[in-house]
């Protein structure tokens, strides 16, 4: 079914009014018309980053509501099946072919559980039928890791002062081998030629004029919106919150909305924002042009994460909508998997019709363990 409010809601973005004056304006000079384009771009960048924020609050709210649960859920019913398993094995039933099949499935099970979590009667089981114990065994994984630290990356491993778990000292060896990383080395500074030079004045200059022009517009809407210059209740109400966003909006050299608030005010008027001229235009186009760099950053780092978890490898642009599809069959997988666990424990539990066959069908579903979530996104 679809899910309107994830995809299809569009926050009201400032941009919307300016675009439509200036599509109906003759932008005639070049100056003009990439203006208007860049207003464009902007509202469409804004309006496409708050559909992600919007949907990445509901995706974390069903990790936490759907996915996650289900995901608990298979791991309580595959300890169900190490329980079951380990009766079986306590029994007589079983010939000796089909024990060792038993005692396989069984140990593939305890390990994926341990490696979530370290669960005490896990552990019990673990040690009753493992050649080495669970803590002698974690014990010789260090014992690797240290000695791989030590010789291959020089990691004085007597400084760890972390816990006994393998994955506790993995991640802090992650992090002294990242931080023994020499730093790259900067090439000598060129001298610079007259154009560098040249450009640089320009582009400090426009830097200078766009910083001018958003405080220009900042003053204007100041003067005109303060508050305490109102009596009336209402009016102040209005004006505190207008200038709440103003404030907003200078703090983060946001030009487009300052603008609508201008419109919005009616400080100008359709016809003068549509015919500003062109010093003025190229000061605003200066500063527009850094907010859509800003913003196009800013959706990528925001996205970065889904398309990771999605893992798509034709590299397609990542949708809200295409992750909402990986997510909806990852809850499909583990409820899946969880379905095909019950109907195995209700088997084993008559021992009767546990044979070779059944047990590698168990052997199948219960070894896989629904790990996707680990590669969802961390509200």
């Amino acid at each position: 079914m679809h899910q309107r409010s994830l995809l299809d809601d569009v926050l009201a973005e400032p941009g919307r009014a300016v675009v439509g004056i200036l599509a109906g304006a003759a932008t005639q000079t070049p100056t003009q018309r990439k203006f208007a384009q860049l207003i464009g771009r902007l509202t469409l960048q804004r309006e496409e980053l708050g559909r992600w924020r919007a949907f990445g609050q509901i995706y974390h709210q069903q990790l936490a509501d759907r996915l996650q649960p289900a995901v608990k859920r298979l791991r309580e019913k595959q300890a169900a099946m190490v329980r079951l398993l380990d009766q079986i094995l306590d029994g007589k039933t079983l010939g000796k072919r089909e024990r060792a099949k038993v005692r396989d499935i069984l140990g593939g099970l305890l390990s994926e559980l341990l490696a979530e979590s370290k669960d005490q009667e896990l552990v019990r089981l673990y040690d009753k039928y493992a050649d080495r114990s669970f803590d002698d065994e974690q014990q010789v994984r260090l014992e690797a890791m240290r000695t791989l630290a030590s010789e291959a990356f020089g990691v004085d491993v007597g400084a760890y002062a972390g816990g006994e778990s393998p994955d506790e000292l993995a991640a802090w060896l992650d992090e002294q081998v990242r931080a023994r990383r020499p730093e790259p080395q900067q090439p000598p500074p060129r001298r610079k030629s007259a154009k560098t030079i040249a450009r640089e004045a320009r582009r400090d200059q426009a830097d200078q004029g766009g910083t001018r022009a958003v405080r220009e517009v900042f003053r204007k809407l100041v003067s005109e919106l303060h508050p305490d210059r109102e009596t009336d209740p209402e009016e102040h109400a209005r004006k505190t919150e207008l200038m709440q966003r103003v404030n907003q909006a200078y703090k983060a050299g946001d030009l487009l909305a300052l603008l609508e608030v201008q419109l919005s005010i009616e400080q100008i008027d359709p016809a003068a924002l549509a015919g500003l001229a062109e010093e003025r235009l190229r000061r605003y186009i200066h500063v527009l042009e850094e907010q859509s760099r800003r913003l196009r950053e800013e959706l990528a780092d925001f996205v970065a994460p889904f398309a990771a978890a999605i893992g798509d490898p034709r590299g397609r642009k990542v949708t809200p909508a295409m992750a909402q599809s990986a997510l909806e069959a990852d809850i499909r997988e583990v409820k899946g998997l969880m379905r095909a666990l019950e109907a195995d424990l209700a088997r084993f539990r008559d021992i009767s019709h546990a044979n070779q066959n059944r047990i590698i069908h168990a052997d199948e579903h219960g070894r896989e363990t629904g790990n996707r979530d680990q590669n969802r996104i961390e509200a």
